[in-house]
């Protein structure tokens, strides 16, 4: 409340964060709440992500705040299902090795993981790579190069993201260090 009255009444710029929000989880969700909740209103022109954490921690929840409100894009964003009987592979396994296997990733780039086909083209249709479960082999979606391919179920994280740094390869190659300055935005 304090934060929109201020807004109201000046136009000296307003730096957001939440004090003792907590550790890793809590104060994530809290951050994410709070902060969000005041970009969304346009309040905030600087931020930052108390945790009882690594500092580390602080600045990727910052940037997943920033990247979920569409203010700003960098990095590996991972959408994926919750995973129900008609999974087809560990979903939850995949996310969190993709998640730490791409973290030095900057370039924008979403990333669906669905384990099924149910719903899996129509929830990848956004992504520039998505994974769509199959019984033994799932297919491997590239969106950027418009390819798909079939790949094992036991290797499907290691396929993405074989893809996805082959792309970022691609990339750098053709426009240098301006590259994540010019990659795709969301819309």
């Amino acid at each position: 409340m304090a934060y929109r009255l201020l807004s109201s009444r000046t136009d000296q710029p307003i730096h957001l964060g939440i004090t003792e929000s907590g550790g890793r989880r809590n104060g994530s969700i809290r951050s994410a709440i709070g902060i969000g909740s005041l970009l969304l209103d346009g309040i905030g022109d600087t931020l930052r992500v108390s945790l009882a954490d690594d500092p580390v921690e602080e600045v990727k929840v910052a940037l997943s705040i920033l990247n979920s409100l569409k203010i700003r894009s960098v990095g590996v964003q991972i959408v994926a299902c919750p995973t129900c009987s008609r999974k087809e592979f560990d979903v939850i396994n995949v996310v969190k090795v993709l998640e730490e296997r791409l973290s030095d990733v900057k370039d924008p780039l979403k990333i669906s993981v669905i384990g099924c086909v149910v719903n899996g083209f129509g929830e990848a249709e956004n992504s520039d790579f998505g994974v769509i479960g199959r019984r033994t082999r799932s297919v491997l979606l590239n969106r950027v190069e418009n390819k798909k391919k079939f790949v094992h179920n036991d290797i499907i994280s290691e396929e993405l993201e074989d893809e996805v740094r082959k792309v970022i390869e691609i990339r750098e190659r053709k426009c240098g260090s301006n590259c994540q300055s010019n990659s795709k935005q969301e819309s």
